[in-house]
């Protein structure tokens, strides 16, 4: 995947879920938990996509990113 960014904010989780900010916050919380990932540490579309059970090219369209390019990762 070639993207201009690699990480989700809980602003991306909004609009993909409609939820509120704050819920949305929750759970990229309990995604770092989940990972194993520090404070310090950010979530990436991966990590989302592995943890919603939905492929990253499902979510990327609805990222404000623009241009996105989605490449498969198998050699």
């Amino acid at each position: 995947m070639k993207t201009h960014r690699l990480f989700m904010y809980a602003a991306d989780l909004m609009i993909i879920s409609g939820k509120s900010e704050r819920t949305c916050r929750r759970l990229l919380q309990n995604m770092k938990d989940h990972f194993g990932l520090e404070k310090r540490q950010q979530i990436t579309f991966h990590q989302v996509a592995e943890f919603l059970c939905i492929p990253v090219d499902q979510i990327l369209p609805y990222i404000r990113m623009l241009p996105f390019v989605v490449m498969d990762s198998t050699p």
